[in-house]
């Protein structure tokens, strides 16, 4: 039987007539398009496949022949790994030790403990005063994503010669004493006797002692933090990761710098979630049109920056950025900040830490990705421009869209620690920023 005779069954007369009369002109379509289309589709998807497969099976094989991690634990490295990244790079310190630090501490649960110290374990924050306790009881992942800002805080504190591209494993494994201990004990102690840092490391490494002002003097079971590191590394990090060449002065030659490319198996995972994306919201909410209100208050807030202009008395109401960006349940997160790198505006979230994004306003959309590796969806009308930063995933071409069109998914690409929108409303005719609370659907 040949390919055609194949595709006769397949694709009978009645579905070939169906296809070419009634759904090519529907989606206004031509043949060579779709099938160019489709083609390009299949190819880039079995591609991304087969990548993903082969990137996924090569941790899991590395994973199981060296440390154990359990399925589920893995599964919450995938997903918290970009924002990990992201929490890293901003303190400068490897990208594996904020998840290392809540595998630690917690388990990786996002549950607090009932002694305040929070899913990083920070004890001594809690016991000088210098944090609050931290409630007990299950948390969200904005909380979590916080507690991981603090322990990357502490982290760099006590071991401040440690940077996101070290690969000392001494270093690593006396910052994570430090951590754990303090400067002075890591001054001192040899870290390979930590069970905090080396248990199950390997055979001389097996049920460490470990010594704690909580728990006392115990014997230690679970993994030390720097098997974990490799092991989260070894998700993580591939021989295949692209890598940029930059000037090292401390070197003065040219060396390999991971800070500004992403990894290929967090690209890889990146594209899934974005074909994810396309996928569920293309076709379903194309126009969503949310009028949700945002509970606003600047009490307690720092005081919004002054690089801000009045707006324009009478402006068009036709073409006011009159909704949020945040189509679901939105959240104030930070007050107007941004002067300092000439983009005043924002920051809104909201609880699920997930949302589709719209067009607050008619006008002409832009996407692109600016010098702070920001992902950028830009609109802009005869009187206003609007920017939201960070999204996840862009639903629109560029040309035309309406006020309340679905263009993007929340998200934390660029410089963000969790998933948010950074929005800012410029005035054309005011030739100046201006808040974009004046013109946001809020409850006071």
């Amino acid at each position: 039987m040949s390919l055609v005779d194949i595709g006769y069954i397949l694709f009978p007369e009645w579905l070939r007539e169906w296809f070419r009369l009634v759904l090519l002109p529907a989606l206004g379509i031509s043949p060579y398009q779709i099938t160019a289309g489709v083609l390009r589709g299949f190819l880039d998807s079995f591609m991304l496949i087969f990548l993903a497969l082969g990137l996924l099976q090569g941790s899991d094989y590395y994973m199981q022949s060296q440390y154990t991690l359990t399925p589920e634990i893995q599964a919450k490295i995938i997903k918290w790994s970009p924002v990990a990244d992201v929490i890293a790079k901003r303190h400068d310190i490897p990208r594996e030790v904020p998840l290392v630090l809540w595998y630690k501490e917690a388990g990786m649960e996002a549950i607090n403990p009932t002694l305040c110290t929070g899913i990083i374990g920070a004890y001594d924050l809690v016991q000088s005063g210098e944090r609050p306790c931290f409630d007990p009881g299950p948390i969200n992942d904005l909380q979590v994503t916080e507690q991981l800002v603090i322990g990357a805080q502490e982290f760099k504190k006590r071991c401040p010669e440690i940077t996101y591209v070290t690969q000392n494993p001494d270093l690593i494994k006396k910052c994570y004493f430090a951590y754990n201990a303090g400067v002075g004990a890591a001054q001192v102690q040899d870290s390979n006797d930590s069970a905090y840092v080396m248990n199950g490391f390997d055979d001389e490494h097996q049920n460490m002692l470990y010594q704690d002002i909580v728990l006392g003097t115990v014997r230690v079971q679970q993994l030390g933090a720097w098997p974990v590191h490799l092991a989260i590394q070894g998700m993580t990090r591939n021989e295949a990761d692209l890598h940029d060449h930059v000037y090292d002065p401390e070197f003065d030659h040219t060396s390999a710098h991971e800070s500004d490319r992403p990894m290929v198996s967090v690209a890889i995972l990146d594209m899934t979630v974005r074909l994810y994306d396309w996928m569920t919201y293309r076709f379903t909410n194309i126009y969503t049109n949310s009028t949700a209100e945002m509970a606003f208050s600047r009490v307690g807030l720092p005081p919004g920056e002054t690089c801000l202009v009045a707006p324009p008395e009478n402006p068009n109401p036709r073409l006011l950025p009159t909704l949020n960006p945040v189509v679901d349940a939105p959240v104030l997160t930070q007050d107007v900040h941004g002067c300092s790198y000439a983009l005043p505006g924002l920051d809104v979230s909201n609880w699920e830490l997930s949302s589709l994004l719209q067009a607050p306003m008619p006008g002409q959309v832009t996407t692109y990705t600016d010098q702070w590796h920001n992902t950028t969806i830009r609109i802009e009308n005869d009187e206003w421009v609007v920017l939201m930063l960070h999204p996840r995933s862009y639903l629109i071409p560029e040309g035309r869209v309406e006020r309340g069109q679905a263009v993007g998914v929340m998200g934390a690409v660029g410089n963000a620690t969790g998933p948010h929108v950074h929005y800012t409303v410029y005035s054309k005719i005011a030739d100046g920023f201006v808040d974009p609370a004046l013109f946001l659907p809020i409850t006071n």
